[in-house]
């Protein structure tokens, strides 16, 4: 007997779930937007008052912090049992989405211009989440479904800024990497039949400000695009774990990311 690892009702639930969390993603942009200019208000503000005259805050230094954000983006999982099979055989999922949070870490320099250059490395627990019908020339197939599921996100970068004393408006750009799993299940039993699990790297460009709160604490909010193109992606059999035909997966997601570090 095969085991009911997931099962098309709870498959599918996440679906709906996926609608509803676009909805809020597009008030986390107004809501972003809205912080950072209310915050460059204040700023304005307090720049015309007649306060003491303090030291330009200095950038430069190694930070560790704590991060969490919320993701989406779209994916295609095609099979490859020929050349142009991929577009036409496959699964698409066009509402991943979900939350993540973990660590981030990096050194920065500052020159005299007011030029902040840097390196920083991160990594995320995620939960990205999305379920849809397999597909053969167009047409769903309802006897076959498909769940896609991003369980971390991570990236290697190099940043660029410039120093407006406290204020750090800033871009990057670097590696980036997903560890992802690929489940297909047999709709009318339940049963998922056969995995694909494994981690991808591609490239990922992003831009955000940074306000140090403190000589030592400093608050972030950044978002980031990431392209990992098109992978190899070996389905095995969920009963005796023997590879089935190759499939290939193309990935991209965006996200909206806060954070907060120490600087020594």
């Amino acid at each position: 007997m095969r085991d009911r690892e997931v099962s098309p009702r709870s498959l599918f639930a996440a679906a709906n779930i996926s609608g509803i969390a676009d909805k809020h993603m597009k008030t986390a942009l107004l809501a972003t937007a809205f912080i950072f200019l209310s915050a460059g208000m204040a700023s304005a503000a307090d720049a015309g008052a007649t306060l003491p005259v303090a030291a330009a805050y200095d950038w430069s230094g190694a930070y560790i912090g704590t991060q969490a954000g919320y993701g989406w983006g779209d994916a295609r999982v095609g099979q490859t049992f020929l050349p142009d099979s991929f577009g036409g055989y496959g699964w698409d999922y066009g509402s991943l989405s979900g939350g993540f949070g973990g660590l981030y870490a990096g050194y920065m320099k500052q020159f005299g211009s007011g030029v902040v250059v840097g390196v920083e490395g991160d990594y995320s627990f995620a939960n990205f989440k999305d379920t849809t019908l397999y597909q053969a020339l167009g047409v769903d197939d309802p006897a076959f479904g498909g769940l896609l599921e991003l369980s971390a996100v991570g990236s290697v970068r190099l940043r660029a800024g410039y120093a407006m004393d406290r204020w750090l408006p800033f871009v990057t750009g670097g590696l980036a990497l997903a560890k992802y799993r690929h489940t297909t299940v047999d709709l009318p039993s339940g049963d998922a039949y056969a995995e694909a699990a494994d981690t991808v790297t591609g490239y990922t460009l992003g831009g955000g400000a940074e306000y140090a709160v403190t000589d030592n604490w400093v608050v972030r909010g950044e978002y980031r695009f990431a392209d990992f193109g098109r992978h190899t992606s070996i389905r095995h059999s969920t009963f005796d774990g023997s590879e089935v035909k190759p499939d290939a997966i193309e990935l991209k997601t965006h996200d909206i990311r806060f954070g907060i570090a120490y600087k020594f």
